[in-house]
């Protein structure tokens, strides 16, 4: 029997003969977007950004629903989560503590490339009259709830920049306690066209459960909400910083 070995330099993830999510890029088409600012305790904020990222003083924080009703590499889904303002060398930004969403497989190449946080929650977007209301549960819990009025077109800069975004990307020893691989990632989406963009007001509750407890997070005060209708792009990102070998 002969035996064709798997060459070292063969595949891009795991199993590498048959991967479980295709190359990149992936199109998105048609994505409904619910983000609503609002401002937590900044010691809170504090305690889950990692270094070398600085919170932001005010603790502004952008809680997110997500509607995706076509991807090219992984179908339908529905995501949300909570994000950080900080500076990164001076720059401003925001830094992606929470993701949930109902799809195995983006949850498995967001882990894995970028270091997005994805674990799997059943999360809902939903649309009554004037409301968006965006509900996540885990385990039959109810996790997350944000509410945003539609109000009216809004300008491009009217919200506050998203990006870049940060991910810690954590991959443990196989052998023992501590980091494989510890990086600080950041990606955006590209070829962004946005079909609508509105602008009006929302509200953030969080509730604990045995998987998931985001009230550190209870906002202090809730800014302004946007809804957008947008297609992308999503390709590759950029290692800005490794911790096992911090040069620079």
């Amino acid at each position: 029997m002969t035996r064709n070995p798997l060459p070292h330099d063969s595949g891009y993830a795991m199993p590498p003969h048959q991967p479980y999510y295709p190359p990149l890029p992936t199109y998105y088409r048609d994505v409904t977007f619910q983000i609503v600012f609002f401002t937590a305790d900044p010691e809170r904020v504090r305690a889950i950004i990692p270094e070398p990222l600085e919170p932001a003083r005010d603790g502004l924080c952008a809680a997110f629903t997500v509607d995706v009703p076509f991807s090219s590499d992984y179908g339908p889904f529905q995501e949300s989560g909570v994000m950080e303002r900080i500076t990164y060398r001076g720059v401003p930004g925001f830094y992606c503590s929470h993701v949930l969403l109902n799809n195995v497989r983006a949850i498995v190449s967001g882990r894995e490339r970028w270091g997005t946080p994805k674990v799997f929650a059943d999360v809902r977007l939903e649309r009554h009259g004037n409301t968006l209301l965006g509900v996540t549960r885990m385990d039959g819990i109810e996790v997350m709830t944000v509410r945003s009025e539609w109000g009216k077109p809004a300008a491009a800069d009217d919200m506050p920049p998203l990006f870049p975004a940060y991910r810690l990307k954590i991959i443990p020893k196989a052998d023992g306690l501590g980091f494989a691989l510890k990086q600080l990632v950041t990606a955006e989406p590209t070829e962004v066209v946005t079909h609508m963009h509105y602008r009006g007001t929302g509200q953030v509750a969080f509730h604990p459960a045995a998987g998931l407890d985001l009230t550190a997070l209870t906002p202090l005060r809730a800014g302004d909400a946007f809804h957008q209708v947008a297609s992308y792009t999503e390709s590759y990102g950029k290692v800005v910083y490794d911790y096992l070998n911090p040069i620079g």
